[in-house]
């Protein structure tokens, strides 16, 4: 059966593109345009089950848009998006037809359950309220290797139950990929899954983020918001690098998974919720409980299902068959016509050691069929240390370079390395923190000293 039609109308390339690619993997039928011009009769002709528009497109009258849109027989569902909110223009525009008016940048989960909402109140939409679009799919899990074939069997054997899943590995080795797999696998799968990065947001970001607030609970909360735990009613929430949780925070958690229901920030009364929660981390999450950065009791309800992913070095034999994976996905992508892989470049990679596990080998692979001249990859494709030494890049010095400064105090030269390894890392804390060998929140901790200091 054909998925429902979504019309997409916004000016900005990447975010047209972006939006229109999240909705085709959905299930949707997709059609993305820079402007309004043809909005009108786009309606007549194709009948959109949904419209996504952004007010500020060219030539997209909002208000024209909507009153036109009553008179469709269809009668489609139009979500108005902005950059620049106008509440008066807000409310206006609710009031003569818009399902709802949406704030970028816009979190993607959210405006998935928008748009489902949408369907639901759609004269063609489901009697009995369920979804009538397929859930996004995950990336297949690649592996011949045993002890993943049994990890993926224990997955699945638990996949219908309500218990916890703590799923351990090293950054890159698909820990989300399990997580999604597990869901997909229950009996929640019509359901939300909606994913958290607990590293990723400060502190007063993610409570509000995880537990939602109401309007006023503190400066800047101009409406309410619904936090992931009830946008994941009757679904999954996945936190992503749990053990970099704030320890207050994880009490709040602690309380969530034991009591079902939420206190948002600055309500009256708990929400009930009803949400199955699958976390994840690169640490070893006993070593955080003895370090006192991890809650003992939050890491028993947790760890009811412990899941440790092996790293890709672990697991030689699954190199291959995730090379000929890659190889066909980055041709597709990026219309190439590589054939296959050299046995010399195959075994180069199957000697590498892979630190960035099945994420660095991706990447290898998608540089490689870029660069590849002929119908094969080659060793020289890979652009690797042990494959084509000649072709790395050695930066040379500086004609006149400078002398280096002298040492200062250790705190000055603790501070220096900080910044020189977040200027590596393109500001990313998460990985500044791996490499200079702390946690992501002691980092954090570092930077707000810092700035308090001057």
């Amino acid at each position: 059966m054909p998925g429902n039609r979504l019309y997409i109308i916004v000016e900005h390339p990447k975010e047209r593109m972006g939006y229109a690619a999240f909705f085709e993997g959905l299930g949707f039928l997709v059609d993305a345009v820079p402007d309004g011009s043809d909005a009108i009769a786009y309606l007549y002709e194709k009948k959109p089950d949904i419209v996504i528009a952004d007010a500020s497109a060219p030539e997209f009258d909002p208000n024209a848009f909507l009153e036109k849109q009553i008179s469709v027989p269809n009668q489609c569902k139009t979500i108005i998006i902005t950059a620049e909110p106008v509440v008066d223009h807000a409310v206006h525009l609710m009031k003569i037809g818009a399902l709802d008016y949406l704030i970028k940048p816009l979190d993607m989960q959210q405006l998935e359950l928008c748009v489902r909402r949408g369907l639901l109140l759609h004269p063609g939409g489901s009697k009995n309220g369920e979804k009538q679009y397929s859930q996004k799919k995950s990336v297949p899990i690649i592996t011949r290797n045993q002890a993943m074939q049994d990890l993926l069997k224990l997955a699945e054997r638990v996949a219908d139950s309500s218990a916890s899943v703590l799923i351990q590995g090293e950054s890159g080795t698909g820990k989300e990929l399990f997580a999604r797999y597990i869901h997909e696998k229950s009996n929640r799968s019509s359901q939300p899954f909606v994913a958290v990065n607990c590293a990723a947001l400060p502190e007063h970001l993610l409570e509000s983020e995880l537990f939602g607030h109401e309007k006023g609970a503190f400066t800047g909360a101009i409406v309410r918001k619904i936090g992931k735990f009830e946008l994941a009613h009757k679904g999954t929430l996945f936190l992503d690098e749990i053990t970099e949780m704030q320890f207050h925070l994880q009490s709040k958690l602690l309380r969530v998974l034991q009591e079902r229901t939420v206190d948002r920030v600055g309500g009256t009364h708990p929400v009930t919720v009803d949400v199955r929660v699958i976390a994840t981390t690169n640490r070893n999450a006993r070593q955080a409980v003895e370090k006192n950065d991890f809650r003992q009791d939050l890491f028993y309800r947790l760890n009811t299902i412990p899941l440790v992913i092996p790293p890709l070095r672990h697991r030689i034999n699954d190199v291959k068959i995730l090379c000929e994976f890659f190889r066909k996905k980055f041709c597709k992508l990026d219309r190439r016509n590589v054939k296959g892989m050299t046995d010399a470049a195959l075994a180069i990679l199957e000697q590498h050691p892979f630190y960035g596990n099945v994420r660095e080998l991706e990447n290898i692979i998608h540089r490689a069929v870029l660069l590849a001249n002929a119908n094969r990859i080659q060793p020289q494709d890979l652009l690797m240390d042990d494959a084509a030494p000649e072709q790395n890049f050695v930066p040379q010095p500086p004609e006149d370079p400078q002398p280096e400064p002298e040492p200062g105090s250790l705190k000055d030269m603790e501070q220096k390395m900080i910044f020189k390894t977040l200027d590596r890392t393109e500001g990313n804390r998460t990985h500044a923190a791996k490499i200079l060998g702390v946690s992501v929140r002691t980092l954090r901790n570092k930077l707000k000293e810092y700035k308090e200091a001057g």
